[in-house]
């Protein structure tokens, strides 16, 4: 997504309505979350508009909050208001229906810049709120539902396990809650959900409503125990999941990915585990939340034997099968689960999504030149951004060899286009960059793949558009072949994106709008772990 808002200092309220222009006008104080698309530029948001005529907006995927809103009048059914960004200021021009807030709007400023936008009424965002309903639900047809939050910010979404649906659910109360025809998009509301309490105020079922029909899913009892390990000098904070029964239970560690998200960002995952009777560890990764350290020192090696601690740590349990322990991890943390299992011979077997086989400085390139297309920048201008970047690269893994080569390629790309997706080195950049983050981006996941022994689930998304995901599967069935590893399968989802969500593009806002995880994904690595024993 494109942010409008980068830069914009706090503005005082340009208008409000009087009283006469809303005299027996559908109300609109209160709060409201849904989207807008302007040509490219496609953002979820969350208006207030008080009842003193005073507005706001939060767009929690950019961690902006509280941003004014300017000239908001409502003259009957009618709401307009504005919202200033370095690019132009947006002008909104709607109708109110109801829960429903939708119409027009434009980029001032900006000849055919225009488009629309659908927002309904919600309760404010409080994820204390929501914390208490995370969890799995089985519906009748052992069909399961997780509830869980996105990594990036923390908002609710469920993940039907069995179709793969899934979309962010909104308060209406309490203990009711709506889910929209997209994600992120609750412009056509698809399904309700209503939560019930036993005696005791805990959550024990959720009542799905949807094209009229209802269907009544019980909470999965688990169990959920804050643990703390340690590697080295470092001490690791996590949350283990305990599924029903008593074990001893099958485990799963969980890998992190490159973003600093907290633990809870791995939830879908550890209740997906827990669901099927596995016992599944997430922990904050170094210097995140309640952890010690700073992942951004750590070296790949370093961050793999936080995950062994983690494994040590479960196979003491005697409620876990220290020999059913195993990793998972997504894009960076599929380079950490395998890594960990050629550094431990406790690791029973790994799962790995969305990783790369090559190094992060080709995979940089990569990344640029598809993030470029899928913006629509021109062919040219995508090949000159990739061409930029990997001088960047080069410099960095060749502990700066091509400095003047780089720095003559920023001074003529500078204000180009396609400048702002990479990162334009200034005149005084250093000689050298430093040894972390040169051994970090040299860093080559083929030669620690040849001593796995734990069978391996390789998983990659066709769509990917951040991994070299055909040149990836090549390489790491050829390299586990040739190792005579005797347990690995290598999958590419169709129209799968680097999350592992549908989609045709994995670029822009497209994660917005989209409505399944790739359809095949859970059910068969469900039958993958059960073909090995380590689900019931």
């Amino acid at each position: 997504m494109k942010t409008i808002l980068g830069g914009v200092a706090a503005m005082a309220l340009a208008g409000a309505a009087s009283a006469a222009e809303t005299a027996g006008a559908p109300p609109l104080a209160g709060h409201w979350v849904g989207t807008y698309a302007v040509g490219s530029d496609f953002n979820f948001l969350r208006p207030h508009f008080g009842a003193d005529g005073k507005a706001s907006v939060d767009m929690p995927a950019f961690e902006k909050k509280d941003v004014p809103l300017e000239a908001v009048r409502q003259q009957g059914a009618r709401v307009r208001f504005a919202l200033p960004g370095p690019d132009g200021v947006l002008q909104f021009d709607g109708k109110l229906q109801g829960s429903l807030l939708a119409g027009t709007v434009r980029k001032d400023g900006k000849e055919g810049q225009s488009g629309s936008f659908a927002f309904r009424r919600t309760l404010a965002d409080d994820p204390a709120r929501h914390q208490p309903l995370l969890g799995a639900y089985e519906f009748p047809g052992q069909r399961i539902v997780v509830l869980s939050e996105w990594g990036d910010f923390p908002q609710m979404f469920y993940s039907d396990m069995k179709s793969g649906r899934y979309a962010s659910m909104f308060a209406e109360s309490a203990s009711s809650y709506y889910a929209g025809a997209g994600n992120l998009n609750p412009a056509v509301r698809e399904a309700s959900m209503r939560f019930e309490k036993d005696k005791a105020g805990h959550i024990t079922r959720m009542v799905w409503q949807q094209q009229g029909k209802k269907e009544t899913g019980r909470r999965l009892d688990f169990r959920s125990e804050e643990v703390t390990f340690r590697n080295g000098d470092i001490i690791l904070s996590g949350t283990l999941v305990l599924p029903e029964g008593k074990g001893p239970f099958p485990a799963v560690v969980l890998t992190q990915m490159s973003s600093p998200a907290p633990r809870g960002a791995y939830a879908l995952q550890a209740y997906y585990f827990a669901a099927h009777g596995m016992a599944a560890l997430m922990y904050d990764k170094r210097g995140v939340g309640k952890s010690g350290g700073e992942f951004n020192k750590a070296t790949m090696e370093q961050l793999a034997d936080d995950a062994i601690a983690g494994i040590e740590l479960l196979g003491k349990r005697s409620d876990i099968k220290a020999d059913a322990i195993g990793t998972w991890g997504h894009s960076q943390g599929g380079w950490l689960a395998p890594l960990a299992a050629t550094r431990s011979q406790k690791v029973a077997f790994v799962i790995a999504q969305a990783a790369s086989a090559v190094p992060p400085a080709e995979q940089e390139v990569y990344r640029i030149e598809h993030t470029l297309r899928a913006q629509g920048f021109s062919e040219e201008e995508v090949q000159a951004g990739a061409a930029y970047q990997e001088k960047l690269m080069r410099w960095v893994t060749s502990r700066g060899a091509n400095r003047a080569e780089l720095l003559a390629a920023a001074r003529a790309g500078e204000n180009a286009r396609w400048a702002s997706n990479v990162e334009i080195v200034p005149d005084t950049l250093k000689e050298k960059p430093s040894e972390t983050t040169t051994v970090f981006y040299s860093y080559d996941p083929l030669p620690e793949l040849k001593k796995l022994k734990a069978p391996v689930l390789y998983i990659l998304g066709e769509k990917d558009a951040f991994v070299p995901v055909h040149k990836s599967a090549k390489l790491f069935q050829q390299t586990l072949d040739a190792a005579g590893h005797r347990d690995h399968q290598v999958w590419m989802l169709p129209r799968a994106a680097h999350g592992l969500w549908e989609t045709d593009v994995d670029g822009g806002g497209a994660y917005i709008n989209s409505t399944h995880w790739a359809r095949e994904h859970y059910p068969r690595m469900t039958q993958w772990l059960r073909e090995r024993g380590f689900i019931r």
